[in-house]
């Protein structure tokens, strides 16, 4: 009976799987590229506040340039880690439709 009952959901998950294959395989290509991008831009700013702290710039803005490069150098681990969770949900849809 049960098996009954999960056929309909089974059949509407199916179209779910390439739709998030694909996502990933997009994000992951994205992320590859951009990561360079990403680790580059923060050494430039966070290089750029510690010559602003030799210099004594003003501390609003070592602040700010400490920030996004710290910023720039968390965002690939950050799409990394959303990036797991999506070929989770994925994994748990395949284990549903075949279960």
């Amino acid at each position: 009976m049960l098996r009954l009952l999960k056929l309909p959901l089974k059949l509407a998950v199916l179209p779910l799987i390439p739709v998030l294959l694909a996502l990933h395989f997009a994000g992951a290509i994205v992320l590859g590229l951009s990561s360079a991008i990403t680790n580059l831009l923060a050494m430039v700013f966070l290089l750029g506040s510690l010559a602003g702290w030799v210099v004594h710039a003003p501390g609003a803005m070592l602040c700010q340039t400490v920030g996004i490069g710290i910023f720039f150098a968390l965002a690939p681990h950050i799409a990394g880690w959303l990036l797991g969770k999506v070929t989770d949900v994925t994994l748990f849809l395949l284990d549903f439709i075949l279960t």
